[in-house]
């Protein structure tokens, strides 16, 4: 019998507490909970996330040469771009799977003879590849420097999946060798 009421004892003990604690909750009590301001925005290179890199003039060794196309992508200033046969209407373009904003770039030059250095060039995007909108355009840039990495801003508040680095002219003139050691592309943080 002791047994069976010191049983009761603790289980009237433990509804009591638990008696205790519910009387204590108020559910009308409002809770205020104050949210953090969101990070602000930063400065990312969007190149990595292009899902396609594609030229109209290509190294005679293709895409993966030791100078092919890829390199002018690949993150590593001591690689080139290559092309033995330039023409005005070349292009190197980045195709995202999804819209980005883009508004500014840099270009690295090459290792050797500048007169392959672009001169001239515009950044063009488009949605669809049909229409293209300009966003830059660059005359008579020259690289002071071999492996000299120069920026380049503009204004763009559009998406677009598609952005076409158009060269038309090369120090040398129109026609022979082009090079370029790195195209990054890069999203600012809006104003």
């Amino acid at each position: 019998m002791k047994i069976y009421k010191l049983t009761n004892i603790k289980a009237l003990a433990i509804l009591a507490l638990i008696m205790a604690v519910l009387a204590g909750c108020d559910k009308k009590k409002e809770r205020v909970y104050e949210l953090l301001p969101p990070d602000p925005e930063t400065e990312k290179d969007l190149t990595e996330l292009a899902i396609n890199l594609s030229v109209n003039i290509e190294n005679s060794g293709g895409p993966n040469a030791n100078e092919g196309s890829r390199k002018v992508v690949d993150n590593d200033l001591d690689s080139k771009f290559l092309i033995f046969s330039f023409d005005p209407t070349f292009y190197i373009q980045l195709e995202y799977d999804i819209a980005e904003r883009l508004d500014a770039y840099t270009l690295t030059s090459a290792n050797d003879a500048d007169g392959r250095d672009p001169k001239n060039w515009k950044i063009l995007a488009s949605n669809d590849l049909s229409s293209w909108t300009e966003l830059d355009s660059q005359t008579n840039q020259a690289f002071d420097a071999r492996r000299k990495t120069v920026r380049y801003e503009f204004t763009n508040s559009e998406k677009y999946k598609y952005y076409r680095f158009a060269i038309s002219e090369l120090k040398g003139g129109t026609s022979g060798l082009f090079q370029l050691a790195e195209w990054r592309v890069i999203r600012r943080p809006q104003q």
